[in-house]
């Protein structure tokens, strides 16, 4: 009988100890969300942390959806799905993303960006880092540019050594445009093939890239709809479609 109570007594002690452990991994968790949803939203942040991945973009999510009185069965999909992008984001960007890489990716990943794009990034021979390129990625879908149109512009970039300093520039001033009247997509090529031009004259043409032409592509060729291949290329890959080209000068022409 003693030793049969002292197993059950250890093993009680263990359950409450781990779930007291999962609870106080965040204590926000413990003290603002639905108690319907909180052991759950608890357990899966502790399940990422046991793997490595910071959990906090998912907690956010469930304190800013309570704050909003959201239902608490809706918010916790919601976490349940950010745990799936901040796992895939860490696959796709490799073991050895850091955090705020991983974050990114997932908030890159939500935003429509293709997965293969993140892979370039993870593939790059480069210790160059990519949280910056892949937060103004999801910024700039955010505020309008098209998805491919984004995620083209900020990898190639990444691709040709574009610091952090320049991506945030970068987006400052695309976001001065956009705020201005230009369209996103044209905004976003525009700016990028500056930038571009720029560190090509910096670099003295030493890797054979010509300013204003198409960046080399890790396929071969750049796709014919690729904005970076035309920085001038107007319609959906930029956001201005259906404009009417202009009529030849010296001709009068009569409408209806």
């Amino acid at each position: 009988m003693n030793r049969r109570w002292t197993a059950t007594s250890i093993s009680l002690a263990a359950f409450v100890a781990v779930g007291f452990t999962v609870v106080r991994s965040d204590a926000r968790i413990e003290e603002r969300v639905h108690p319907r949803i909180r052991s759950s939203v608890a357990a899966i942040a502790d399940s990422l942390e046991r793997e490595g991945i910071k959990p906090e973009p998912l907690v956010d999510y469930a304190l800013e959806g309570m704050q909003k009185r959201g239902d608490p069965e809706i918010i916790l999909a919601g976490v349940r799905k950010w745990a799936k992008d901040l796992r895939r984001a860490r696959f796709l960007l490799g073991p050895n993303a850091r955090t705020e890489e991983v974050q990114a990716g997932a908030k890159a990943i939500r935003s429509g960006v293709n997965e293969s794009q993140l892979q370039r990034l993870r593939d790059a021979k480069s210790d160059q880092r990519y949280a910056s390129a892949l937060g103004t990625m999801a910024y700039l879908v955010g505020r309008g540019v098209p998805v491919d149109t984004a995620s083209t512009v900020l990898v190639n970039l990444v691709l040709q050594n574009a610091t952090e300093s320049d991506i945030r520039t970068l987006q400052d001033e695309i976001e001065r445009d956009i705020s201005g009247g230009t369209p996103p997509g044209l905004a976003a090529v525009a700016r990028a093939g500056g930038l571009l031009r720029a560190m090509e004259a910096g670099r003295g043409g030493a890797d054979g890239v010509v300013p204003g032409a198409a960046l080399p592509s890790r396929s071969g060729t750049a796709r014919p709809a690729d904005p970076m291949a035309n920085p001038t290329l107007r319609g959906s890959a930029v956001g201005n479609q259906g404009a009417r080209p202009p009529a030849p000068r010296g001709k009068d022409i009569k409408r209806p």
